[in-house]
């Protein structure tokens, strides 16, 4: 990394970078279209309608405020999510709206017309009080009504009934985000992606470019490469570093010198690859090439290193 080329790319976050990738930048006063297209890449419909994510959360009392934590943070099956998106079409029915849960963990809300509102998402807020980040705008008092009627619907369900009895944290209510329509047609200059995340899943079908899993390791990685430009999502920090896990998130550190960069640095001295860029979602890039890799006088530093600080933050993941 201290041999690496350092500038700006994208604005800081995950799907801002991601959607940059793909020549997908959000309009002036406009948000991401992150539901429409993980909708795609989950498979539901996206035809012209415009599409939120309301996804469930767990919002916990803490003294004098609610902390929310995602679905990551639980389980959660698909009999419950279906259940609880019932009980929410039936609570709702001459709104002309429409929750589905394609993934027990996404949520989708359907609606004819946007909403004037604006939202934060749910990763932004991870853990923290939803004072400050529930949905703002013209709308955002009914929004905020709305979201009070959501968690006393499903406090009353059966399905937190039967979670409360097993000790696990109640489902008690959605979180608005992500909301647009699906975009045009893209043309990025990526050949391949390499991910298991539904955001780029969807950036790559909407552009007509192959998908594969993330393979174990960046030696793997090479014998799966396309010519030209190959996009690999490695999101192993996401979490910890929204929740301020250190331990993990130092595990994930190491996995990725281990894993990956060691093995991608090798194949750039042995001429197996051209270029490496990294995207740490932070709003940098760093770009190294073989030619760079013979910066001798450059200091070699471990890529715990080359961030400004070893502890997770949530706007530099490293």
């Amino acid at each position: 990394m201290s041999r690496a080329l350092v500038s700006k790319s994208a604005p800081a976050g995950f799907d801002a970078t991601v959607c940059g990738l793909f020549n997908l930048v959000a309009g002036e006063g406009h948000a991401l279209p992150v539901a429409a297209l993980t909708c795609l890449a989950d498979g539901g419909q996206t035809d012209s309608a415009y599409i939120m994510r309301a996804d469930p959360v767990h919002l916990r009392a803490d003294q004098a405020c609610l902390r929310l934590f995602e679905a990551t943070t639980f389980s959660i099956d698909a009999e419950e999510a279906r259940a609880l998106v019932a009980a929410f079409n039936d609570f709702y029915p001459g709104r002309g709206w429409r929750l589905d849960a394609l993934r027990p963990q996404r949520w989708y809300l359907s609606m004819a017309t946007a909403p004037e509102i604006s939202t934060v998402p749910p990763e932004h807020i991870a853990g923290q009080d939803i004072d400050t980040s529930l949905p703002g705008g013209a709308q955002s008092r009914e929004w905020h009504a709305l979201l009070n009627e959501v968690q006393m619907l499903f406090h009353a369900h059966p399905v937190n009934a039967a979670r409360d009895q097993r000790g696990e944290p109640a489902i008690n209510s959605i979180w608005p985000w992500g909301g647009g329509c699906l975009p045009g047609e893209l043309k990025p200059s990526i050949a391949r992606v390499f991910t298991d995340h539904p955001l780029p899943m969807g950036l790559a079908q909407l552009a007509g470019i192959s998908r594969r899993q993330v393979p174990p390791d960046g030696k793997s990685l090479l014998a799966e490469l396309e010519a030209g430009v190959n996009l690999v999502i490695i999101d192993v920090l996401d979490r910890p570093s929204r929740y301020g896990d250190v331990d993990v998130w130092a595990d994930g550190i190491r996995v990725l010198e281990q894993d990956w960069f060691g093995p991608l640095r090798l194949m750039l001295e042995q001429g197996r690859i051209t270029s490496l860029d990294i995207y740490p979602v932070n709003g940098n890039r760093f770009s190294v090439t073989r030619q760079r890799l013979k910066y001798f006088w450059k200091r070699t530093r471990a890529f715990t290193q080359s961030c400004h600080r070893v502890s997770p933050h949530p706007d530099e993941k490293c």
